[in-house]
C-alpha cells in the first residue's frame, strides 16, 4: 500500500474502477475521481513552483469546494502539511489561527479569505494559481511524515493544533460503515473539522460516494435545496443544525430520501431525538468522538433507552472505562471521567513548529463526564471543565439544559454560572424559544423556573432566564460557553 496518503487514495479509485465515477458535486459541476487526482497533481506542481518543500505547513483558508479538495490532496502529494481553517470565523480568530499554525503559505479564495492577501501576516497564493500549474506526477514519501493539522474546537480555550501522519489517514476501516459507492452525501460540518473532513472528503475518496459541497456556509435552507436537487442519501450534521432543518419547507421530502443521517459534534437533546426518531427510525445514527482520537461511540435508536444522555456502544468494540478523581474504575451506572483505549491519539500543540505530539496504544482521558450502563451503552453528561460550582455543590449544566429543552416551547438552551452584583454565584439559563413561541416570554419563564424547582435540587435551579435569538456555537455546532459567560454581565 502506498505510504503517501494521496497516492493511496488514488489507488483505491483505480483498483475499484471509480475513475469515471462522480466524486464531488460543487458549484453545479460534477467532478470524477480522475479529475480530482488530476487537479491534485496540478496543485502539487503549483506548490513546488512556489518553492515549498516537504514538511512545510500550508494553511488552507478556503471554503468547501473543489479547490479545497485539490489543494488538500496536492499538499499531501507534495509532502506538505495541510491545515484547513474555518473561513467563516472573524478576522481576529483567523489571524489567531495563522499565528498558531506558523505556515509557509496561506492558500486563499477572494470570496472568503482574500483579505489575508493584504493583511501581511503570511505569504499568500490564490487557489486558482496553484491549481492552474503544470502537474507534478510524483509523490513525496509519506508514512511517518505529518500530513494534516486540524484545530480543536476551542470551546474551553484557544484552539490547539492536532497533527496526523500519512500512515494514519485514508486507511479503510470497516468499523466506520461509510455509505459507499452509489451514495450521495452532504455534510453540514465543514472540512476544517475532523467530522466534516471525514464526511466531506474521505467518505468519497475512501469508499466511493459522491459528495455535494457547498461553497457558502450551509444554512438549513441551503441544505434542503442542495439535498433535494442532488438527491442526497447520506446526511452528516450536528443535531442542532438538523433541528433547524426540520423548520424548513420541504424537509419531509429530503429526509424521506435519506438512507442515513449521522449526528455528531454535540449532544443530541431529548427534544431533538423525539423529533427525529419518528421521522428517521434506524436511519438515525448518533455519533460521539473528538478531534484528538476520532470516533468513540455510535448508536442507533435500537441502542437508546429513555435517558437523553445515551449515545450507544463503543465504536469497533474499543475498551472504555469510567474513573473517579482518584483513578479508581467505577461500576456500571456510576458517573466519572470517560477513558478510552485508543490505537493512536494526537495531543494538540500551541504552535505549528512544535510538530506532532502523538501517543499510541494508551488509555485516553476524554475530559467528559460519562457513565456506562449495564448494557455497555455509553452516556455522556457534559464536559468536566463545564461543571459549575454553586454554593459548594457541583452542577453539570447538561442536566439542567435537558430538562429545559424538554419543554415544547423551548428550541434549545444553555446554562452557565453568573457572578451576581451581591457577590454570590448562581445559574442563569440562556434559551431560544421554539418558532412561534416568542410571545408572553415572562409567563414562559415563570413556568420553566417552576419546572426546575419541581424536578431539581435547589442549587441546580437557575435564578433567571435570558432569551436569545440563537446560542453562540462554533462551526461544528458546539455551544461556546465562554462567550455566554463573557456576555453574562450585560444581563445582570
Amino acid at each position: 500500500m502506498p505510504d503517501n496518503v494521496t497516492e493511496r487514495l488514488a489507488e483505491y479509485a483505480r483498483t475499484d474502477g471509480w475513475d469515471d465515477n462522480i466524486a464531488f458535486i460543487a458549484d453545479e459541476q460534477e467532478w470524477t475521481f480522475a479529475q480530482v487526482y488530476a487537479g491534485a497533481a496540478r496543485a502539487a506542481g503549483g506548490y513546488r513552483a512556489a518553492g515549498l518543500r516537504p514538511a512545510d505547513r500550508v494553511l488552507l483558508a478556503l471554503p468547501d469546494s473543489i479547490e479545497m479538495v485539490w489543494c488538500m490532496l496536492g499538499a499531501w502529494q507534495a509532502g506538505l502539511v495541510a491545515i484547513p481553517v474555518n473561513v467563516h470565523m472573524s478576522r481576529a480568530d483567523l489571524e489567531r489561527d495563522v499565528a498558531t499554525a506558523e505556515p509557509a503559505l496561506a492558500v486563499t479564495d477572494p470570496e472568503t479569505a482574500g483579505w489575508l492577501d493584504a493583511a501581511g501576516v503570511v505569504r499568500t497564493c490564490g487557489a486558482g494559481t496553484l491549481t492552474g500549474a503544470e502537474p507534478d506526477p510524483g509523490f513525496a514519501p509519506g508514512d511517518e511524515a505529518p500530513a494534516l493539522g486540524m484545530f480543536t474546537s476551542g470551546t474551553t480555550g484557544n484552539p490547539k493544533l492536532c497533527f496526523f501522519l500519512h500512515r494514519d489517514l485514508g486507511v479503510r476501516m470497516e468499523i466506520y460503515g461509510l455509505p459507499g459507492a452509489g451514495a450521495v452525501g452532504f455534510s453540514a460540518s465543514r472540512m476544517c473539522f475532523r467530522g466534516g473532513l471525514g464526511s466531506g472528503l474521505f467518505a468519497s475518496l475512501i469508499d466511493g460516494q459522491a459528495t455535494v459541497l457547498s461553497r457558502p456556509r450551509p444554512t438549513p435552507a441551503i441544505a434542503v435545496e442542495l439535498m433535494r436537487r442532488h438527491r442526497v442519501t447520506a446526511l452528516f450534521s450536528p443535531p442542532s443544525f438538523l433541528a433547524r432543518l426540520l423548520l424548513e419547507p420541504g424537509h419531509e421530502e429530503v429526509l424521506d430520501a435519506l438512507r442515513s443521517a449521522t449526528c455528531v459534534g454535540e449532544a443530541m437533546s431529548a427534544r431533538i431525538r423525539e423529533q427525529l426518531v419518528p421521522l428517521l427510525g434506524e436511519r438515525l445514527i448518533n455519533g460521539y468522538g473528538s478531534t484528538e482520537i476520532g470516533g468513540i461511540a455510535v448508536g442507533r435508536p435500537a441502542d437508546y433507552h429513555p435517558s437523553p444522555s445515551a449515545v450507544g456502544p463503543s465504536l469497533g468494540g474499543q475498551p472504555m472505562r469510567i474513573l473517579d478523581e482518584e483513578g479508581n474504575e467505577l461500576p456500571a451506572g456510576e458517573s466519572g471521567q470517560l477513558h478510552v483505549r485508543v490505537r493512536m491519539g494526537t495531543r494538540g500543540v500551541a504552535r505549528g513548529s512544535l510538530g506532532p505530539d502523538q501517543v499510541y496504544d494508551v488509555w485516553w482521558a476524554t475530559g467528559d463526564l460519562a457513565t456506562i450502563d449495564e448494557n455497555a451503552i455509553l452516556h455522556v453528561h457534559g464536559r468536566l471543565d463545564d461543571v459549575e460550582v454553586i454554593g459548594g455543590q457541583n452542577v453539570v449544566p447538561a442536566e439542567v439544559e435537558r430538562l429545559l429543552e424538554s419543554h415544547p416551547r423551548v428550541l434549545e438552551g444553555a446554562v452557565s454560572a453568573v457572578r451576581r452584583p451581591e457577590g454570590f454565584t448562581s445559574l442563569r439559563a440562556y434559551l431560544v424559544a421554539a418558532p412561534g413561541e416568542g410571545s408572553d416570554l415572562d409567563a414562559l419563564t415563570s413556568e420553566l423556573l417552576d419546572l426546575t424547582r419541581d424536578r431539581l435540587s435547589f442549587y441546580k435551579v437557575p435564578d433567571d432566564v435570558v432569551w436569545l435569538d440563537s446560542l453562540p456555537r462554533n462551526g461544528n455546532g458546539k455551544i461556546l460557553r465562554r462567550q455566554l459567560r463573557a456576555q453574562g454581565d450585560q444581563f445582570v
